[in-house]
């Protein structure tokens, strides 16, 4: 049995959704969850999480799910391991920052729940130079395909700069790294104050 990510644009209409689940049903597969990354009033944008009895499936799991009416498969990723709870990976990601015992350690704690909460290829925190400076952040040469996700960290001076090839940020994706960037920043403002070692 393998999880995936299965990230679906569909258009905003009853029934959709239970279309395309109806259609991974069909191949075997189960939804475990469903995460609405950006809603306008046309298009809706989900990642599934999806169990799939055999990995010689997926060919024919997207096959199906196409076949939905005005249904596109943004992007399928495999997970090596169980398929995330985003509720729990936020609390952990909270308390884990909130936890942290200096600034730099604050930074490099957001770094790493950023790139693994959106399978990012590079997150870094830059001086402010704007965005036209973040190319092939993870340091392994990978090409920026999309424009990077830059926000602002004003206490610790500059910004948190994300990079993913090949599939864009959606609205709540940038929302919930805000809110991240946002409790980190406070917490290193909070652990300069005191002088804590950086």
């Amino acid at each position: 049995m393998g999880n995936y990510l299965v990230r679906v644009q569909l258009p905003d209409r009853p029934g959709a959704l239970g279309a395309v689940a109806s259609r991974i049903g069909a191949v075997g597969g189960d939804v475990v969850s469903i995460d609405i990354l950006e809603r306008s009033d046309r298009l809706v944008v989900d990642e599934l999480g999806v169990r799939l009895p055999a990995d010689d499936l997926l060919g024919l799991l997207c096959a199906e799910i196409v076949e939905v009416d005005g249904v596109v498969v943004e992007a399928l990723r495999s997970l090596d391991g169980p398929i995330p709870d985003r509720h729990a990976e936020t609390i952990a990601a909270v308390s884990e920052l909130l936890s942290q015992p200096t600034p730099a350690a604050v930074l490099e704690c957001l770094s790493e729940h950023v790139r693994r909460a959106l399978g990012a290829d590079g997150v870094r925190r830059m001086g402010s130079t704007g965005p036209e400076q973040a190319v092939a952040l993870d340091g392994l040469g990978v090409p920026v395909g999309r424009a990077p996700m830059v926000v602002p960290l004003p206490g610790a001076g500059g910004d948190l700069v994300v990079v993913r090839d090949g599939l864009a940020f959606r609205e709540r994706e940038e929302q919930w790294v805000a809110r991240m960037a946002d409790l980190a920043d406070r917490r290193w403002r909070e652990l300069s104050a005191r002088g804590s070692l950086v």
